[in-house]
């Protein structure tokens, strides 16, 4: 139930952040104030950009401007929709009319929409492959709220209440509850049982959430019946900054304290969060004690934006959580194909609606010229993909598991069982990363025959889960070698060396290996068994 309500609340989400891309921008009225962390509050200009309605309406630099005396007023002449006049105080004395301007399409951002819809995307893989995980569910919500909140107090809502409601209160309560989600993450991954420091540090963390959350709501109300408490808004900013803080203690004490077989899955992850949560507490530091600057702001958004990527990489290429699929090439492929033809279509219809405004034959002219050049592009541009995509995720893969199937097809011409083995098990280790291989015969010592493990590969040719089964074998996964419907013996694998899930693919290409093996061991029996017996019909003639 949990898993499907988390995907319809990430497609819901993903449909209001298409929405919000098209939403028309903030206003600008051409002022720029002493102050730039805090827009439309009463401020002196310190300049007025050439042909802007601020320059129309007579403001000149080192005039007082006020756009009104309640925050709410302030909200209203920030959020006012484009062609709407918003009447402004100057000097104190002067009442000017600034009509909040018409921008082109050209400013609709594709960018941070593909960036958020990139963090609902591995968002919508987890929460569908990983509904049960109690360290994947905190990181969906991390994903989800910080797909939400990139961007978001930047547009207009159809009033300036529900802007105010929507985008300016809602991105700080988005950024507080992703922000705490991300401790509870940074505690309890990989295994879902957090160690006792690192579980306090992030209990210490969502109190501040707590607080932080009920002083914005608090601020927003009065916001509403006109009174303003400046200090709410430094203490969410400080209260914040003290969550980042805790937030990055954890992400360090987790590692450090964690198992070592974990540390490898941890160690990608927790760089991407680190680095990215770094960049925001720079940002947020440096607009609190220096003030705004575009250059640290942007860059903390270029750090945000590689989250969803690295996040995908590492699921895709490093199995760091294992969503429990073989990942098809041509699914890969058709993805990112999609997404590049998706692209090109919103560029185009961009393009279209604003060479319709001046005219709508250079606009259907624009579209089917758009249309035959990806068309004819297709097969190039599926080639690039291909070529991207095994280059980043699947080239070592593919050639570990060029290497099983040519042993599973090399050991029936081995004719020793001893090498047939040892190197059995050196191809296991080599090239499925798997810190130890072993080739368990049925007449070896030491493991009943009623071990959970034998009887599910005996009754059921299964691929045993040693774990699961509880079961007395050394290792995470044993691989049957049924002979004539017996089984003779098993390929037992321990963990990966960097602590990956196996994948499907993997086990699926392990388990054809096995049964080469074990048919190759057989042949060799009854071949030592053949020559046996010869020997001794040799010898029973030589007497007789």
């Amino acid at each position: 139930m949990l898993d499907r309500l988390a995907l319809v609340v990430i497609a819901l989400s993903a449909i209001f952040v298409c929405y919000d891309a098209f939403l028309p921008p903030v206003p600008d009225y051409g002022l720029r104030g002493a102050n730039p962390s805090r827009p439309f509050a009463n401020d002196r200009v310190i300049a007025v950009a050439p042909n802007s309605p601020a320059a129309r309406g007579g403001i000149r630099a080192g005039d007082t401007v006020s756009f009104g005396a309640t925050p709410l007023e302030r909200a209203e002449a920030r959020d006012a929709a484009p062609g709407t006049s918003v009447k402004v105080v100057v000097n104190g004395a002067r009442t000017v009319g600034l009509v909040a301007p018409r921008e082109p399409f050209a400013r609709v951002l594709i960018i941070p929409l593909v960036i958020r819809l990139a963090f609902l995307a591995v968002a919508g893989l987890l929460a569908w492959r990983r509904p049960h995980d109690s360290a994947a569910r905190p990181l969906v919500l991390f994903l989800l709220c910080f797909a939400l909140m990139i961007g978001l107090g930047n547009t207009l809502m159809p009033t300036p209440l529900l802007s105010v409601i929507v985008l300016q209160t809602a991105s700080t309560l988005l950024l507080l509850v992703g922000t705490g989600a991300a401790a509870t993450f940074a505690a309890n991954f990989p295994s879902g049982v957090a160690a006792p420091l690192p579980r306090v540090l992030a209990r210490i963390a969502q109190v501040l959430v707590a607080v932080a959350v009920a002083v914005t709501l608090g601020g927003t109300w009065l916001s509403f019946s006109g009174a303003e408490i400046p200090v709410a808004l430094y203490a969410v900013a400080w209260l914040f900054v003290a969550t980042v803080v805790l937030l990055l203690a954890t992400l360090v004490v987790a590692y450090v304290q964690g198992a070592p077989s974990e540390r490898q899955r941890r160690r990608w992850v927790f760089l991407m969060l680190g680095l990215a949560l770094l960049a925001v507490l720079i940002d947020i530091a440096v607009q609190l004690t220096a003030g705004y600057s575009d250059v640290v702001d942007n860059a903390a958004l270029l750090f945000i934006g590689a989250i969803p990527f690295g996040l995908a990489y590492a699921i895709l290429r490093h199995r760091v959580i294992d969503v429990g699929f073989v990942i098809n090439r041509a699914v890969v492929y058709g993805a990112v194909s999609i997404i590049i033809v998706g692209i090109f279509v919103i560029v185009e219809t961009l393009a279209s609606s604003f060479v319709e405004q001046h005219s709508r034959a250079g606009s259907i002219a624009l579209q089917l010229s758009v249309a035959l050049g990806l068309g004819f592009s297709i097969r190039f541009i599926h080639a690039r993909v291909e070529r991207a995509v095994d280059r980043v995720l699947f080239r070592q893969r593919h050639l570990d598991e060029a290497a099983l199937a040519d042993f599973t097809h090399d050991a029936h011409y081995i004719t020793n069982a001893t090498v047939l083995i040892e190197r059995c098990e050196a191809t296991v280790m080599r090239h499925a990363h798997a810190s130890e291989a072993r080739v368990w015969q049925k007449d070896d010592p030491g493991v009943d025959e009623n071990d959970p493990a034998l009887v599910a590969m005996r009754a059921r040719r299964a691929v045993a889960d040693l774990h699961a089964l509880r079961s007395d074998l050394p290792g995470v996964y044993a691989f049957p070698m049924i002979v004539r419907g017996e089984l003779i013996g098993a390929l037992v694998c321990g963990n990966k060396t960097e602590a990956e899930a196996y994948a499907p693919d993997e086990i699926e290409a392990l388990r054809n290996l096995a049964l080469a093996v074990g048919h190759a061991l057989d042949g060799l029996r009854m071949r030592d068994l053949e020559e046996r017996v010869r020997s001794l019909e040799a010898a029973k003639l030589q007497r007789a």
